[in-house]
């Protein structure tokens, strides 16, 4: 009599979040096959991301983090709901990269348009074709989110702007893609009476960092 063999990914990674809590509360990263990913994504209580033969384990949020994403949705449900073209998504809405075959879940996402869909496997799926990205910066993503995201993120042709704000101080960089010569370019804004526009709709950073304290 024959005994069922566990799946590879829940023999080599945590499972359930009380083993990923187990962990720690920072990003942990396994090397790992895109099959495995695959695999894991399917099993694991806890979002994932995939980069470079690399599973990686994503931190735990700070209660900081999570009330700047819902100020952020709030800010974007507000600033396009006269058109439904612009559609919102949050953390757990992957996005993939099909230049690099990266998978990554922003804080916060916009589709401009009809989401492009790709199928990791039935049930499971990313979008193809996000026009913003949000994320929230901290000690334990900064680099993740700095040094390899936004490279792959700017592998996606219908990006158009990538939005990183600080957990500890006002600070809000806006990056850009000129529709003129498709080049990206970026502005600092560090004052709470300071304010950037998107799309022609103007978003302060008081109302990004309000109920917020430092």
């Amino acid at each position: 009599m024959s005994t069922a063999t566990a799946p590879i990914a829940e023999k080599k990674y945590p499972i359930t979040l009380e083993e990923r809590l187990a962990l720690g509360e920072n990003d942990v990263r396994f090397p790992g096959t895109y099959e495995e990913y695959l695999e894991l994504l399917e099993h694991a209580e806890y979002p994932v991301e995939f980069c470079d033969g690399e599973i990686i384990i994503m931190s735990i949020a700070s209660d900081q983090h999570e009330q700047l994403v819902a100020n952020i949705l709030g800010i974007l449900f507000l600033t396009f709901s006269d058109n439904p073209l612009y559609k919102r998504y949050g953390s757990n809405r992957h996005v993939f990269d099909v230049i690099d075959g990266k998978a990554w879940s922003p804080d916060v996402s916009v589709v401009k348009g009809e989401p492009e869909i790709y199928t990791y496997k039935p049930g499971k799926t990313a979008n193809l074709n996000p026009w913003l990205v949000v994320e929230i910066l901290s000690k334990s993503t900064r680099s993740k989110d700095l040094g390899e995201k936004q490279p792959s993120y700017r592998n996606i042709s219908t990006m158009r702007y990538m939005l990183y704000i600080e957990q500890d101080r006002p600070l809000v960089t806006l990056h850009y893609c000129d529709e003129v010569d498709l080049r990206w370019r970026s502005e600092d804004f560090n004052a709470l009476d300071q304010a950037f526009e998107i799309e022609g709709k103007e978003i302060s950073l008081a109302d990004i960092y309000k109920n917020i304290s430092f």
